[in-house]
Parts: C-alpha cells; structure tokens; sequence
C-alpha cells in the first residue's frame, strides 16, 4: 500500500461500546435482608439498625441466601442515594450451601455524608435487585470529628466556567469534542486539603486523574476539566471527586456525551455539499470555505481563506481523496499501521507522534492517526481519517498551525462526520 498524501495529525480517539442484557432463571432467593451492627463468625447478624453516624468505624448488611443452586453468584451493591453516587460492589460465591446467612461491609476512611442510602443484593446476572435495605448515615457521634472535615456541595457538569472561576449554567449533557468541565462548592477546607478529579468512560475506565491544591481556600467555587484531544464516543461518563486520600469519592455526578459538536461559531454555520463521482465520495463544508479540486486524481481539498498562508498550500486545510485499489487486501487495522509506518518513514522534522484509533462511525469503521511536525518554521498538528471500502481506500486529513488547530476543529469534526461513499 502507497501512502498517496502527506499530511500531519493531532489526535482523535472514538470506540464502541454495545449494552448486552440478560436474566437469571436461578431458584435462590434473598430473605431477611437488613444493616446490622455486627456479624458474628457464622455471618449471623446482631441486632437490626436503619440508621449510622458519619463517623461509624464500619457498617454492616445481613441476608439469608435460600434454594441456591452450587456456586450462585450474589453482587452487594452500595450507594449514597442523596449524592447518586455508587460507593462499592462485591460479588460472593454460594458455594454447595444451598441456604446460608451472606453480608458485606463498609469501612469508610472518612466521614460519611449525611443522607439517605441503600444496599441492594443481586442474584447471578439479574437486572432488578432481589432485595434493597435502606438506611440513613445521620450527624456524627463525635463532634469533634466533623471540625476540619472539607466537604463538597453542588457538584455539577457546566458548560463553562465565568472569570471569577463560577460555573456558567449546570449541563447534564456534554459535546464530543472541547473540555469538560465539573463545579462545586468547598466547604470546610485546611491548609493541606487535596481535590482529586478522576474521570471515567462509557466503560467504566479511568482515562484522567488530576490533582488540585486549593491552597487552603475555602468555601469557595472550585472546578476540574478535562480537555479533549480526540472525540468523544457518546454514551454515558462518569466523574468523581474525592477529597484527601479518601478511599470514597465526595460526590460523583454522571452525564451524557453526543457527537453533536457543541461549538456553536461550528453547529450555526451553514454547510454545503460536495459530490466527486470521480472519486467516489461526498462530504459537507463550511459554505464560505473555499474549495477546490482535481478529479483527475480523485481530490478535492477546502480551507477558510483568512487562515491561508501564502506559499503554504497544504497548511489550514482540509485534503479528501479516494485512492482506488490501494487497499486491495487491507482491512481498516493493517491499512492504518501501513500509514503510520510510512509516514514515520518521510522523516518529518519534529515529527511526534500522538495518537491512533479505530472507530465506528455512522456504520462505518474509520481509522485515525494524530501527530505533530514542524515545515518551513510553521509548528503543524495533523489528523488522518482512513475510511476502507473494498479495495479503495479513503482518507480525510486536517493539517493546521497549532494557533488555529482548536479554531477549525469542530468545523474538520463535522464534516468527517457527514463523509459519505457513493
């Protein structure tokens, strides 16, 4: 496989994640499901609590495991109802015991917050819980406790964040593409209090962790970020911030994703549409984008005229191109490392590499490579789309200066997502 254009990349990330269901036709059932104050050696509880203080050393749920077939699957899930966030999640065995007395513990390595929760217990992979406990954490028996104890109120998404480092509105739905951002209120912090910002993806994966020093300040607006450089699949995230070394996050708030570009100057502007029979291909772009094309070699390239470089042709721009029966006997894997190998091959000068994916996009795999260079004293980010059909190979590539990248991005963002092959 020839690699046909030249061009640079920064970064650009997509997956897919499917939802399965299932069900359980298991003869077990939970009875006598409650929080106690103790378990003894035999898992038998002690005497039956609804409520905690903030400052208990450990707390306890009891049940009875009855009719389980050999090696029943039972998960024990925690949640703070209040903060809709989950605490934590283990899954026991049955064993050969058919009918037996099962439990869980929490011990918190800090203060609880106050408000209501629940223990739900799930037989094998079920989706509704056989039984729910609920209970309430109330104020703490040790005052003295709470004294230098931060905590956090009104975590939420926004969409921005003003001067004065106060969030611009509260969001639950974030675009594929810029930064996101998560605000709260910082009550009760020391001089040596830690905020930690651990973000999370469809899947539950921890893709960034960020520490931040308030250096002492307190009950004051504090906010986390997380700055794209690919986009985002949509779907369901998650963020959790956790206070100190606390072993349990202090709030957890989650939100939705869609590939929708949410840079408004990108979503209101109006798109045209261009068609190359030659080459196979439709795409649209920004109507006051200049465009030109050779279809004698099936390309066609468009680029916003005051970002043109004089000399520069290929800088500021987006290149489409079908090379017919160069892929014959590539799938979208082997013609993307093929790229990848040719392009680190063409010795750019500064040449870093950034990133590299395959995605699922609108039905369709579509491959990306990210790096940077530098050409003619200009610092170049570029982004190559690798689209695979049959024997042809397609391929999107945006190359701009690192001052107009995140400018004409969301714009390159839209019209990969509206390539068609005719």
């Amino acid at each position: 496989m020839k690699k046909r254009v030249l061009l640079i990349a920064v970064a650009a990330l997509l997956a897919v994640f499917t939802v399965g269901c299932s069900f359980s036709a298991s003869t077990a059932k939970i009875a006598d499901a409650i929080m106690t104050n103790s378990v003894d050696a035999d898992g038998k509880p002690g005497e039956e609590v609804v409520s905690f203080p903030a400052d208990a050393a450990v707390l306890y749920t009891s049940a009875k495991l009855m009719n389980a077939p050999d090696n029943t699957s039972i998960r024990i899930e925690w949640t703070y109802v209040t903060g809709n966030q989950p605490i934590d999640s283990i899954t026991l065995d049955s064993g050969n015991i058919a009918s037996r007395y099962i439990y869980s513990n929490l011990e918190p390595t800090q203060l609880l917050p106050e408000g209501d929760y629940q223990v739900q217990y799930f037989i094998d992979d079920r989706q509704e819980p056989d039984a729910t406990v609920k209970f309430v954490v109330v104020a703490a028996e040790n005052k003295a406790a709470t004294t230098d104890s931060a905590y956090l109120e009104d975590t939420h998404m926004t969409s921005g964040i003003d001067a004065n480092g106060m969030p611009m509105d509260t969001v639950t739905s974030v675009a594929s593409t810029g930064t996101w951002y998560v605000s709260s209120i910082l009550r009760s912090a020391q001089a040596d209090t830690k905020i930690y910002y651990v973000w999370y993806d469809t899947g539950g994966n921890k893709i960034d962790q960020v520490e931040f020093d308030p250096q002492g300040a307190t009950d004051v607006y504090i906010f986390g970020s997380f700055e794209l450089t690919s986009i985002a699949p949509e779907g369901q995230y998650r963020v959790q911030v956790y206070i100190n070394d606390a072993t349990l996050p202090a709030a957890t708030v989650d939100f939705s994703v869609s590939n929708i570009v949410a840079n408004n100057s990108a979503t209101d502007v109006k798109m045209a549409i261009y068609k190359q029979t030659e080459g196979g291909f439709s795409i649209r772009y920004p109507e006051s984008w200049m465009m030109q094309e050779q279809t004698a070699s099936n390309l066609a390239w468009f680029y916003p005229e005051e970002y043109a470089i004089d000399g520069e042709s290929d800088i500021n721009n987006v290149f489409v191109v079908s090379v017919k029966g160069s892929a014959a006997g590539y799938t979208t894997e082997t013609a993307l490392k093929s790229w990848i190998d040719e392009t680190v091959a063409e010795k750019h000068e500064n040449y870093t590499y950034v990133d590299q994916s395959i995605d699922n996009v609108n039905g369709r795999d579509i491959g990306s490579y990210a790096y940077q260079w530098t050409k003619d004293g200009y610092n170049l980010s570029t982004i190559d789309f690798l689209i695979v059909d049959g024997d042809n190979l397609y391929v999107v590539t945006f190359t701009a200066t690192n001052d107009a990248f995140d400018t004409l991005y969301p714009f390159v963002e839209q019209m990969v997502l509206s390539f068609q092959i005719l």
